[in-house]
């Protein structure tokens, strides 16, 4: 049986911390990949990354030319505004990227200030002019132009958990989205 697996990961959804727990466990061989390939060697992303592992506080001072970026703001309605700014403003025209197409914001938590239900809400007004006229379910507004994300795999339809669409038609009478899934 060979596992393969990153354990630097967030932790898995539902059963646990299973490979960490395997490798913690000393019970079976394992071996550790080093090299990163994401990131140039010299990414002040990685380094910076190996720092926290080693559990050394990295420097957070904005060097010229860095790919590692860090930003102060105060909890609360601070970080909501900065992180909106980031996404509709500061990271499009630093890199040409669509906001909706090229960017996605992960978040560690679903509730609280910061977290995902209160991201999309402020990003979903942000980003999409037409997000009063949509349809609510779940106690979210669905709108044409909102990109979303499937949540569960629908074998059926081809459609896995983290597939991630732009909302193209509503029918509001049967209060039904159409989804264009990226390939």
């Amino acid at each position: 049986l060979l596992i393969v697996g990153d354990v630097e990961q967030l932790p898995s959804v539902g059963a646990g911390q299973v490979l960490k727990d395997v490798i913690d466990s000393g019970a079976i061989k394992t071996i550790r990949l080093t090299e990163i390939f994401r990131q140039a060697k010299t990414s002040n992303i990685i380094t910076t990354a190996h720092l926290v592992n080693k559990g050394i506080f990295p420097s957070l001072k904005a060097e010229s030319g860095s790919d590692f970026y860090f930003i102060e703001a105060e909890p609360g309605e601070d970080i909501i505004q900065k992180i909106v700014k980031l996404v509709k403003e500061r990271v499009p025209q630093k890199f040409g990227f669509n906001p909706v197409k090229d960017i996605q914001l992960l978040s560690p938590m679903q509730r609280g200030g910061a977290g995902v239900i209160a991201l999309n809400i402020e990003l979903q007004k942000a980003l999409n002019p037409h997000y009063t006229s949509g349809i609510e379910k779940f106690g979210q507004i669905f709108a044409v132009n909102d990109k979303v994300m499937q949540t569960e795999n629908d074998y059926d339809k081809e459609v896995y958990n983290g597939d991630i669409g732009v909302i193209r038609h509503i029918n509001q009478e049967e209060q039904e989205v159409t989804i264009d899934f990226y390939n």
